[in-house]
């Protein structure tokens, strides 16, 4: 009898188990990325709008991790996050939010919004990542005015990510 509950407890534990080892190698094929190696001090002197104090490129980056596999990295007046979310793959089916406009032409599927006035946002997934730009508004500017800015950094994200 002991060798029939021993072996019940057994088949028991595998689905458990060998779903515990699928996700773990999911989390393990996705390596954290450092953020702040996609910013660049040449590449966010020219994407970021203007006027801006030059001094702000003095400044070191700041980057941490994010959730199980994501980093952030604020420089500038440019914040960028890859891979924050856990459930980044319902988001991309069922959109963000309603003010979150589709963009085409930047990675498989993308996102803009404005975001008070204050950031221009851009989220996106290319291949097995997904990212978010935050991009401060200039005084007397609009998101709309410095989307372009955006979507050249998302260019480069999307590039280094290949």
């Amino acid at each position: 009898m002991h060798q029939v509950v021993a072996a019940l407890f057994v088949i028991a534990c595998l689905p458990a188990g060998a779903l515990a080892r699928e996700q773990g190698g999911v989390a393990a094929r996705q390596q954290r990325l450092d953020a702040c190696s996609f910013l660049p001090r040449p590449l966010m002197e020219k994407v970021t709008p203007g006027p801006v104090n030059k001094y702000v490129f003095e400044m070191k980056p700041h980057g941490e991790p994010v959730g199980v596999a994501g980093s952030s990295c604020d420089y500038a007046t440019t914040g960028l996050q890859i891979d924050p979310f856990a459930r980044a793959d319902e988001m991309r089916r069922n959109s963000p939010g309603k003010d979150w406009q589709p963009l085409t032409g930047v990675g498989d599927t993308a996102y803009f919004r404005n975001n008070g006035g204050r950031w221009a946002e851009l989220m996106v997934w290319t291949g097995a990542h997904h990212f978010t730009i935050q991009m401060g508004v200039p005084n007397g500017s609009t998101a709309e005015a410095i989307k372009p800015n955006t979507v050249t950094l998302a260019h480069a994200i999307i590039d280094k990510l290949k």
